[in-house]
């Protein structure tokens, strides 16, 4: 059983991308709503990782009771400042806010989540210059760890929009086999206990244990929980690494390569748009 340590791979990522950002003036805009303390960690974590890189960072935090009109047209004003070539809407809003509305304001050429609609809809048809972040993070780890995945059967846990649903498109993309599984799915654990590659993104603590993974099977939890115990994945690490062969920990895993991704985007699409930069 390998321990896969998210934060050395991310500070790899990051060692790659500091020579481009030297000596050019990048900005970056993550938009926050509400009091919600799971967004704080991943947040600062994006604050710190672009203070390494030497990008400018802007944080917009907002009140939960600005309406979605108002909130869309901050969103317009902050995409449209020449010097901000990323711009992030932190996910989950409060329910009251219509997420995908708010992220289609965002232009694709600033867009380093694929949040947008039409930026999404580019990648299902291999037409976008950059991947979902999670798809990357995947990518990586395949590549990472010389996995040979073409005859493997993959799991993926949950459909959510910023981890499962792109995840889906681009194993679908690579003609492999795998299996969905949501909260409407009956007997979950008996269709992933066949997968060689377990993907989580649900963001319920421990809601995977050994018996839903078969042993020698690789599992990436990228689920995200924080209780009375601390944070905590979607996978019961302590139980399921007796039979993986591979595994992310939560803390440690998948979130800092999230991150990290985020700026590789941020690099592709300056780079592919030709984006006017200062320096």
């Amino acid at each position: 059983m390998e321990i896969i340590n998210g934060k050395n791979l991310a500070q790899e990522i990051l060692d790659e991308l500091k020579s481009f950002f030297e000596r050019k003036k990048v900005a970056i805009a993550v938009i926050s709503v509400g009091e919600q303390k799971m967004q704080e960690a991943f947040i600062k974590q994006k604050q710190k990782f672009a203070a390494f890189l030497g990008i400018e960072f802007f944080h917009f935090h907002f009140d939960e009771k600005i309406s979605n009109k108002t909130l869309r047209e901050k969103i317009n004003e902050i995409a449209k400042r020449n010097f901000i070539k990323g711009v992030v809407l932190q996910l989950p809003l409060p329910k009251k806010f219509n997420s995908d509305a708010l992220s289609n304001v965002i232009p694709i050429e600033k867009d380093v989540d694929v949040l947008n609609e039409r930026h999404f809809g580019q990648f299902c048809l291999k037409r976008s210059k950059i991947l979902p972040p999670a798809v990357e993070v995947l990518k990586f780890i395949l590549e990472k760890y010389k996995i040979d995945y073409q005859d493997k059967i993959f799991g993926v846990v949950g459909a959510g929009r910023l981890i499962g649903l792109p995840i889906i498109n681009w194993l679908s993309q690579q003609k492999v086999t795998f299996f969905v599984v949501d909260i409407n799915t009956k007997n979950p654990q008996k269709i992933i206990r066949n997968c060689d590659i377990v993907i989580s993104g649900v963001g319920k603590a421990k809601l995977i244990n050994k018996k839903w993974i078969k042993k020698g099977a690789i599992v990436i939890d990228f689920g995200f929980e924080r209780n009375e115990d601390g944070v905590s994945g979607d996978v019961d690490f302590d139980s399921v690494k007796k039979r993986a062969k591979l595994i992310t920990p939560t803390p440690g895993g998948t979130g800092p390569l999230l991150v990290a991704m985020i700026y590789k985007n941020l690099k592709n699409l300056i780079t592919k748009n030709k984006l006017e930069l200062t320096g």
